[in-house]
C-alpha cells in the first residue's frame, strides 16, 4: 500500500469512526484529527475520499424502507418527519461533526471548492457537493453575517485578502489599494463568525457627483480631502472571496446593507448605481453578429442594449452581472462607451460598461416586473436605443 494510499483509508476510516462516536466526548477530538488528515491530502486524495462518502454515508435503505412502509400505512406527520429524517444522508451528519473542529468550517469550504471543480468531469459526486451546499446555505445566514466597513485601519492580513480576491478590477498592490480606501471611496465587507479574519463577500463604493461612466476615472481619479457634495454612489465592485460559497448569494443584501449604512452616514447622497461590466457581450457579438463594426459608438450602444434586454436564458437575462442585478431590483440605466479601456474590459464588452440604477422606491415594481412578467426596466435613453422590434421585452423605469 502506498503511503498516499494509507493516508486516503486512515482519513476514510476516521470518517467512520465520527459517525459512530456522534454525541460521545471523543467525536470533538476525532473531528479534529479528521480536519488534519484531510489538510494532508492532495487533489487525487480528497476525490478518492469523497467517493467514500458518496459510497457508504448516503441514506441508510433499511431506515428509508422501514420509514416508507410506516408513512404508508399510518401517514400522519409523526411518520412524514420520520421519513424526512431517514431519507437525508449521513454526509450531512459528519458535516455537522466536522464543523465542530477548529478549522472545521475552512475544510467544508475546501471541500465543496474541489468538488465544484470536478462537477464535469466527475458528475458522480454531484450529491456529496448538494449536501454541502444545503449546510452551507444554512450555517451563512444573514443572519450570522457581520457588515464591516474596510478601510486604512484595517488589519493588513484582511486588506491582503482584499489584493487576492478581487476579481472585477485587479488591485495593483498597496498604493493602489489604498487609494480604493482613500476618503471619497467606501469599502465594506461580510464576516461571519467561523471566519473571522476571511472577507465572504465585499463591495467597492465610489463617492461622486452624478454617475460614473469610466472605471478608469473612477479608480485613476486624484483623491480628494473629503467627498464633499457627493451626491452618488457608484458600486463598481463587488468580489465573492470563497469558492466554496459559490451559488450562495450575498451580494443583494449586502448592497441593501451598504446603502442604508451610507445614507445614514451622508443624507445627501441621494443616488445610487453600479458601474458594471458586460461580460457575455462580445462572445454573443462575436456569435449573431460577427460582422459588427465595433468602433461605431451608436451601433454598438444599440447592440448592447438589446443584448442586455431580449437575450434570456430562461425568462432572466443571459448576462450574469444583468441578471443579478435586474433581479434584484435595479434598472438598466445607462450604457457607457469605452467605460473600461483594460486589456479585460475589451476582451468581454470591447470597453462598454452599464449603470444598472437603484432606486428604493422602484425597486420591488422593477422585481416583480421582471420574474412576474418577463420585463426588464431600463431608462428612457436606454430604450430610445432599441427598435420597436425589442420593446415588448422592455419597460421604462420612472
Amino acid at each position: 500500500m502506498t503511503e498516499a494510499v494509507a493516508i486516503d483509508a486512515v482519513t476514510a476510516s476516521a470518517a467512520r469512526a465520527l459517525l459512530r462516536l456522534r454525541g460521545d466526548t471523543a467525536s470533538r477530538a476525532l473531528a479534529e484529527l479528521l480536519v488534519r488528515r484531510y489538510n494532508t491530502l492532495d487533489d487525487v486524495g480528497k476525490t478518492r475520499f469523497f467517493f467514500v462518502l458518496l459510497r457508504e454515508f448516503g441514506a441508510v435503505r433499511a431506515d428509508v424502507d422501514a420509514a416508507i412502509a410506516a408513512y404508508q400505512s399510518d401517514p400522519g406527520e409523526t411518520q412524514l418527519v420520520a421519513l424526512a429524517e431517514a431519507s437525508a444522508s449521513q454526509r450531512l451528519l459528519l458535516f455537522r461533526a466536522l464543523n465542530t473542529a477548529s478549522g472545521g468550517i475552512a475544510v467544508l469550504l475546501d471541500m465543496r471548492t474541489v468538488l465544484l471543480a470536478h462537477r464535469h468531469d466527475m458528475p458522480e459526486l454531484a450529491p456529496v457537493e448538494r449536501d454541502l451546499k444545503y449546510l452551507l446555505r444554512s450555517w451563512f445566514n444573514r443572519g450570522f453575517l457581520r457588515l464591516q466597513q474596510l478601510d486604512w485601519t484595517t488589519p493588513a492580513h484582511i486588506l491582503e485578502s482584499l489584493i487576492r480576491y478581487e476579481a472585477v478590477h485587479e488591485i495593483r498592490g498597496w498604493a493602489d489599494l489604498r487609494r480604493r480606501l482613500a476618503p471619497d471611496r467606501r469599502s465594506f465587507g461580510f464576516f461571519h463568525p467561523a471566519l473571522p479574519d476571511e472577507p465572504i463577500i465585499f463591495v467597492t463604493v465610489a463617492l461622486t457627483t452624478g454617475l460614473a461612466t469610466s472605471i478608469q476615472d473612477v479608480i485613476d481619479a486624484p483623491v480628494t480631502p473629503a467627498p464633499e457634495g457627493a451626491d452618488t454612489a457608484i458600486f463598481y465592485s463587488i468580489t465573492n472571496c470563497q469558492t466554496g460559497l459559490s451559488g450562495i448569494s450575498f451580494g443583494s443584501f449586502l448592497i441593501k446593507q451598504v446603502t442604508e449604512r451610507l445614507t445614514a452616514e451622508d443624507p445627501a447622497l441621494t443616488t445610487f448605481s453600479t458601474l458594471s461590466p458586460i461580460p457575455g457581450f462580445a462572445t454573443w457579438l462575436a456569435e449573431n453578429h460577427p460582422n459588427a463594426d465595433t468602433e461605431d459608438r451608436p451601433s454598438m450602444l444599440a447592440l448592447c442594449a438589446i443584448y442586455l434586454v431580449t437575450v434570456r436564458r430562461g425568462s432572466l437575462p443571459h448576462d450574469p452581472v444583468a441578471r443579478f442585478h435586474l433581479r434584484n431590483g435595479a434598472r438598466i440605466e445607462q450604457i457607457n462607451w469605452h467605460g473600461d479601456t483594460s486589456p479585460k474590459g475589451m476582451t468581454e464588452s470591447h470597453g462598454l460598461l452599464v449603470n444598472y440604477l437603484y432606486s428604493g422606491q422602484d425597486i420591488a415594481a422593477n422585481n416583480e416586473a421582471l420574474t412576474l412578467d418577463g420585463l426588464v426596466t431600463a431608462s428612457p435613453a436606454v430604450i430610445a436605443v432599441l427598435d420597436d422590434s425589442h420593446h415588448a421585452a422592455v419597460r421604462t423605469g420612472s
